[in-house]
């Protein structure tokens, strides 16, 4: 059984169902008493806990010989809680640990690819000094940050950086794809993939194709990063300044993929921005 962190998450519940459709038994995980409904989508067990204390974690690997740790975002503990959960898993003999970090996690200006940057530096060192098992995915920005029924209702995509600045992508649904692979397959020990759709995309091209797709007439909108943040709910300080550093690299620089591993990994073409959108309007019955 392979324990899943954080599997409540947009990125857990969406990855879930491609583990149950290749028939591995899953064992959510979450600190949120509402990923019991996680049972609708096929897992064997929920495990609700506070995964930052030791032996919460320890009492959650039970009856599990693989991890798949996708990490809570936003928190200034994200890497100390990824290394704890390394710790224990080497402690434990676990099989495999598969984890879930960020394209590029060496860009420095991205104060969440530092984070990142230290859970895969901290698991590449354990998996040399105690013989765990590991692979490393990471994947490029979700098409599932596009809200399709928020765009649908309001014709405005908001975003925090330059309209024009382009990104690379990647559907939860390829991700998941992957995750299944790597944690039934052998071959996979000691990599680290990178998992990038054949886009490059600015929001204004992003809404060129849902407004092709739906016949809408949307726009895309730069919000006022500080505004957002104001408005928003969470007034941490860290997560505040991951967002500001996020606006201002993705302003300058944007973010860039390529996609020649998840085509491999998949052994098809990965699914588009554009079957994203397809998708979700199927999905969410809009017409």
């Amino acid at each position: 059984m392979v324990l899943v962190t954080a599997a409540n998450g947009h990125v857990g519940r969406r990855i879930i169902p491609q583990l149950v459709k290749k028939g591995i038994e899953v064992k959510a995980a979450d600190i949120s008493p509402a990923a019991e409904s996680l049972k609708e989508l096929g897992v064997k067990e929920v495990f609700i806990g506070d995964f930052s204390k030791r032996d919460v974690l320890i009492e959650a690997f039970k009856g599990c010989d693989q991890l798949l740790y996708i990490p809570p975002g936003g928190l200034y503990t994200e890497a100390k809680m990824a290394k704890q959960a390394i710790d224990v898993a080497a402690e434990l003999k676990v099989r495999q640990v598969v984890l879930m970090t960020v394209t590029h996690p060496n860009m420095s200006t991205l104060l969440q690819h530092r984070q990142k940057l230290e859970m895969e530096e901290h698991l590449i060192y354990k998996g040399l000094s105690d013989n765990l098992n590991y692979t490393i995915l990471q994947p490029m920005h979700y098409t599932h940050n596009f809200p399709v029924k928020q765009v649908w209702d309001s014709n405005v995509y908001n975003c925090m950086y330059t309209v024009t600045t382009k990104l690379s992508y990647v559907d939860t649904k390829d991700v998941g794809e992957v995750c299944a692979k790597v944690l039934t397959e052998d071959g996979h020990q000691n990599a680290t993939y990178e998992l990038v759709n054949a886009d490059f995309l600015s929001p204004v091209d992003l809404v060129e194709i849902f407004n092709k797709v739906t016949g809408h007439h949307a726009v895309a909108n730069q919000m006022d990063v500080e505004k957002m943040l104001e408005m928003g709910p969470i007034k941490d300080s860290h997560f505040q300044e991951a967002i500001r550093s996020l606006s201002y690299t993705y302003s300058k620089y944007g973010l860039a993929g390529n996609p020649n591993v998840l085509t491999w990994l998949l052994g098809r073409k990965p699914y588009s921005f554009e079957d994203y959108i397809r998708d979700e309007l199927e999905t969410l019955n809009l017409q």
